[in-house]
């Protein structure tokens, strides 16, 4: 494929309580070849949507064999089994880690695919947005082309997670996106009509939780952040880096990986 598929999409705030969201970070994946790796993403999606289905069926059962009425817990997961299912980062749980390890252990089968990462930390003494007149819009869009004009190495046609631009900005991202030269066409879309979108969800917030874990955000004792750590250090454990090593650090700023894919992540700089 001369031009291929990039897909974008960011995760945390760039204005607000710092302490409260201290990290933003946005995600390009880039998949040269379609084929293979859509069919097989895809079948294991509807897969689990029909897992999910089977166990609403069993919750069902259960509730009509007894006398009392479902518990809380039955509850949310019916309710849950009947939502349009997507994969995001800060939805894994008990209950559906393992749908999102299997969905990463495939995505890591295909030696094609390209993750970039650009990670900015709010807490650093010289977090500013002034560069862009304090517009967080245009900083997002700006952001979003340096990573891309840094780490494409072919051209792409960018599908970029909507976001709804502000009616007071002149700015549009495709515009701004489109003067890297590698890009050669943009559209902004909806996450849940792409399972690649999700990926990019997924595999950002690994490195942002990365990075919180590392400089204390959660704590040893956080229970909301048990299986997302798991799920952390099982995309480690694919690129053969130690649960106790980090992504990282104030110290290495920028880091790659070849296997079993393209992973490369950078802390950027304000």
């Amino acid at each position: 494929m001369e031009i291929c598929p990039a897909f974008i999409d960011e995760t945390g705030i760039l204005s607000g309580l710092r302490r409260q969201q201290p990290v933003y970070g946005i995600g390009v994946l880039v998949i040269p070849d379609t084929r293979a790796i859509t069919n097989s993403l895809y079948r294991l999606h509807f897969n689990f949507s029909s897992d999910r289905m089977a166990e609403r069926k069993r919750i069902r059962r259960q509730i009509q064999s007894r006398a009392e009425g479902p518990t809380l817990q039955e509850t949310d997961r019916l309710m849950h089994s009947t939502r349009h299912h997507e994969y995001k980062f800060s939805e894994v749980s008990r209950f559906n880690l393992q749908q999102y390890i299997d969905l990463l252990n495939l995505y890591f089968s295909f030696p094609e695919p390209q993750f970039h990462a650009l990670i900015m930390d709010r807490l650093d003494p010289c977090y500013s947005l002034s560069r862009w007149n304090d517009d967080t819009w245009h900083a997002y869009a700006e952001l979003a082309r340096e990573l891309l004009q840094e780490r494409l190495n072919r051209d792409v046609f960018a599908i970029v997670d909507l976001q709804d631009k502000p009616d007071h900005s002149s700015v549009y991202i495709e515009d701004v996106l489109c003067t890297v030269p590698a890009v050669k066409g943009c559209l902004r879309a909806t996450s849940d009509m792409s399972v690649y979108l999700q990926i990019v969800d997924v595999l950002l917030g690994c490195v942002q939780f990365d990075w919180k874990d590392a400089n204390g955000y959660y704590g040893t004792t956080s229970r909301r952040a048990v299986e997302k750590r798991e799920l952390v250090n099982f995309v480690k454990s694919r690129l053969g880096v130690a649960a106790e090593d980090r992504l990282l650090t104030k110290e290495v700023t920028e880091a790659s990986w070849e296997t079993p894919s393209r992973f490369a992540v950078r802390l950027g700089n304000w």
